[in-house]
């Protein structure tokens, strides 16, 4: 009910504000709001891309006069890990998953595999992997335990005690060498996780999987340059890497949240714990292999977006909470998503006045969106020549207008379908596991 009523708030003050500028000017001077915010986006756009250019130099002048790290040049820092993974149902990819974090080069680490009431033949399969392994425990929830992601990792946190908690999903591979790539990210005492880089498993082909390794690279992007500037990073649920003093600090992971990664987010910036990001190395996942997975994955995480925002509003914008640059990030990152929806909503009422018999003023409102539109090109077309540099350049701009088409088309009604859910819905959504199809091989 909280959530209502805030979104409700926020939704009657949009409205508000836009009729009265309409009122006021005849509706020009919602063009000029418009105008600032586009101002602001292509702003924010400049800034993280200036500032990636400079730190790929650096890297790239850091990489001619070192070595890689690995097991032989690592940091002095080596803490003990515990890898949690829940599992639901995963008997088509928890073998090889296993398999590939018992084979990590780094020895003091236990892999936690969390089965969640599975109903195939998941457990059986964890059960014959611990006879020989004795890295992999496994914890069972009971028939009844409360439901979601958050809650199995709660189970899990409450049996292990690792100064460092590693979260990966069930259909995960990363390098042997990987915790000696991210660690010294976690060194700096401020820092509560790291959220590593995500791509997608380069066997996948298809066009859905395809505009969704696109997608993760302008993730990536938005991630990396967000990190650059000292604004706010997010965790992403599949490669987080997380301090257990920071975790406990916060109280774990919400229950009651359908997006883990999202919820913890907020409460690691509200409590003045830093995300950091990290390109290299990365973790592998599947793609969503159809459209209707897709959308009812997409839709989870819109609703959990929102609903992280709507829980956190007031702690977020107390005046201690967050510095300068991070509260001008964050604006800046939720005017990405306030454009599209205020000219969704300003196309709205040129419909309403076009019928009334007011003047509307299409050829602006086409300008802005031509400018959204444009904007977000720019930065998928960037995105894929920093983290997709396998795709030549004609390739990406090519490829740039249907992954723009892509993401417009699925996250828009996935918007509306989560607002629509938080407003008239009689509860919030469950959390749902996304389904995994497993590969014959991992490359």
């Amino acid at each position: 009910m909280a959530n209502r009523i805030v979104l409700v708030s926020l939704i009657l003050i949009v409205w508000y504000v836009l009729r009265t500028c309409d009122l006021i000017s005849s509706g020009t001077r919602i063009f000029f709001l418009l105008g600032f915010f586009l101002i602001l986006m292509a702003t924010h756009t400049l800034w993280l891309l200036i500032a990636q250019r400079i730190e790929l130099r650096k890297q790239k002048l850091f990489l001619l006069n070192h070595e890689p790290i690995n097991e032989t040049n690592k940091a002095a820092w080596h803490p003990a890990i515990d890898i949690l993974i829940s599992v639901k149902n995963e008997s088509s990819v928890i073998s090889k998953t296993v398999e590939n974090f018992l084979n990590l080069n780094y020895q003091n680490y236990n892999l936690w595999v969390i089965d969640d009431c599975s109903t195939d033949n998941t457990l059986a399969i964890l059960k014959e992997l611990a006879i020989s392994r004795p890295h992999l425990k496994i914890v069972e929830r009971e028939t009844g335990s409360y439901p979601g992601k958050s809650a199995a990792l709660n189970d899990a946190l409450a049996k292990c005690n690792a100064e460092v908690v590693a979260v990966f999903d069930a259909d995960a591979s990363v390098d042997k060498d990987f915790f000696y790539g991210v660690l010294p990210y976690l060194e700096t005492d401020k820092v509560g996780a790291v959220q590593v880089q995500k791509k997608i498993y380069r066997h996948q082909t298809s066009w859905l999987a395809q505009c969704q390794a696109s997608e993760y690279a302008l993730d990536t992007y938005f991630q990396m340059g967000r990190d650059l500037i000292g604004g706010v990073v997010e965790l992403r649920g599949n490669g987080q890497i997380i301090k257990r003093s920071a975790l406990i600090d916060v109280g774990g992971w919400n229950d009651k949240s359908i997006t883990d990664d999202l919820d913890l987010s907020m409460r690691f910036l509200i409590n003045n714990w830093d995300i950091v990001f990290c390109p290299n190395p990365y973790v592998l996942e599947e793609a969503v292999t159809n459209l209707p997975g897709l959308i009812r994955q997409r839709t989870r995480w819109a609703e959990g977006s929102i609903r992280r925002y709507l829980d956190y509003i007031f702690p977020l914008n107390s005046i201690s909470r967050l510095s300068l640059i991070e509260r001008i990030d964050l604006l800046a990152f939720t005017v990405f998503f306030i454009v599209p929806a205020l000219i969704g909503l300003e196309l709205f009422l040129e419909i309403f006045r076009f019928y009334t018999g007011v003047p509307t003023h299409g050829m602006l409102l086409l300008i802005m969106a031509a400018i959204v539109l444009v904007i977000a090109q720019f930065n998928i077309v960037i995105a894929m020549q920093f983290y997709q540099p396998e795709l030549s350049l004609f390739t990406a701009i090519w490829r740039s207008f249907v992954v723009n088409a892509y993401i417009f088309a699925h996250w828009v009604p996935c918007i509306v379908k989560a607002i629509t859910k938080i407003l008239f819905g009689k509860k919030s959504s469950k959390w749902h596991p996304t389904k995994h199809v497993g590969v014959s091989t991992i490359p």
